[in-house]
């Protein structure tokens, strides 16, 4: 038996029309639908193309096909208007020799729990999040909503079939598989001789099931207790750490080191790809398919039929091409100088400031000089004067200065740095004056 599964059409004509649609692609043999099916709702804005009447006439159709749940939003008006049972709390059926329980959500849900066996199903919508999740003794569905999705989703619903739900937008395109005959067994383990993979597909595949079991229940305490928020300064550390193994690179040849730290910044996109997943936001594959329209929009003389006449001409393409993107997106107006992301090291912010407020075009290599000995006669002159303020102006001169010599102060300065520790071990030089 194939089943397809919806909810919360809450009204919308249009999206009712386009559920059944999909229902009549997929050749289901039945359509159950979880409640909330003619009324918006007072916390919900109106759907497109608000048309109750009319979805009374598409689902009274297929009436004797449809088997559905009362949600919060239906009353005694609305069983009078349609000709199929929709005023049960819920219902009970079994499949795969486990019992499905099915409601809508807001009386039995996580936090209210109907008597379930091990391994039983709870089936609701209601929070308009799609879920396929193993709990702690149950499984939790939840197809989505087929008109007003929130955390941003899309409009989704769900299919039954081959001991397997799989959650669909209204492309029919798979956004989540879950696979019953898999639940019953035990969590995969691995062993290190294990890890050699015959290809990229295959190793980044068994990768992201090393992190989805870390993420597991019964996987790793500390793997669960991460959020995005608190990974943020891992991803950090991560990136640097991938800096300093391409220097080793370049220095020593050192490719083991350099193999390990690109694995970590791997491991946090997978990681909060994991977790996003798990929230219902996004899958590990949105990330990817993202990138890879980016790079074709951003590329018109590799897939498109833009010429370029070198490597400056691709840099003003793409921010050409970035500008556009923001004006479709409704972004235009964004302030251009407030999307340096505060988390650049200041030198670096310095010079994307710079460049794309055009200051460092505005000012010569003379009067840079100027600036900074103006700076450093207050420093030696004023003792009340604010010295951080003066000092931060003084490297900005710098930061400035450095672009007009096409040099990246941060590099500069880590390199310097550098160069200073290794003269400072070999006793070389006494004075920082001498660098």
């Amino acid at each position: 038996m194939k089943l397809m599964i919806a909810s919360d059409i809450h009204g919308s004509e249009y999206y009712c029309r386009k559920m059944l649609e999909c229902y009549d692609k997929e050749q289901a043999d039945r359509l159950v639908l979880l409640g909330d099916l003619l009324y918006h709702g007072p916390r919900n804005d109106l759907p497109r193309d608000y048309h109750p009447k009319a979805v009374i006439h598409l689902l009274n159709q297929r009436s004797d096909q449809i088997l559905c749940v009362r949600g919060n939003c239906e009353a005694e008006v609305d069983q009078m208007v349609l000709e199929f049972p929709v005023m049960a709390d819920y219902a009970i059926f079994f499949l795969d020799s486990r019992m499905v329980f099915v409601t809508h959500g807001h009386l039995f849900n996580e936090q209210n729990l109907p008597s379930l066996q091990s391994g039983d199903i709870l089936l609701h919508s209601h929070t308009h999040i799609w879920a396929a999740e193993r709990k702690s003794g149950y499984i939790y569905l939840n197809p989505g909503s087929v008109s007003i999705p929130k955390n941003g989703n899309v409009p989704t619903y769900m299919i039954y079939e081959n001991h397997c739900f799989i959650i669909k937008d209204l492309q029919g395109t798979q956004i989540k598989r879950f696979d019953l005959t898999e639940q019953g067994k035990s969590s995969p383990t691995w062993e290190l001789s294990q890890i050699h993979s015959m290809n990229a597909i295959e190793a980044f595949d068994q990768f992201c099931q090393i992190v989805k079991r870390l993420r597991a229940e019964d996987g790793c305490p500390w793997d669960r207790a991460q959020t995005h928020e608190s990974l943020k300064t891992c991803m950090i550390e991560e990136a640097y750490e991938v800096v300093e193994a391409i220097n080793r690179f370049s220095e020593m040849s050192d490719v083991t080191n350099l193999k390990e730290e690109l694995g970590d910044v791997l491991l946090q996109v997978v990681l909060h790809s994991q977790i996003a997943s798990e929230e219902g936001i996004f899958e590990l594959k949105d990330v990817i398919d993202e990138i890879s329209k980016k790079m074709i929009r951003r590329h018109p003389h590799v897939f498109g039929n833009r010429a370029v006449d070198g490597s400056d001409q691709v840099v003003i393409n793409w921010e050409e091409i970035k500008q556009q993107e923001k004006k479709e997106k409704g972004l235009e107006k964004e302030n251009e100088l407030e999307s340096i992301p505060k988390a650049f090291p200041a030198l670096i912010r310095a010079q994307k400031l710079l460049k794309k407020s055009g200051m460092s075009q505005n000012n010569s290599v003379k009067g840079l000089s100027k600036a900074i000995q103006e700076n450093l006669e207050k420093l030696e002159k004023n003792n009340e004067i604010d010295k951080q303020a003066v000092i931060g102006s003084l490297l900005m001169n710098v930061a400035n200065l450095a672009l007009h010599y096409h040099i990246n102060s941060e590099e500069a300065l880590a390199d310097t740095v550098e160069n200073s520790i290794k003269k400072l071990k070999d006793n070389e030089f006494h004075s920082f004056t001498d660098i």
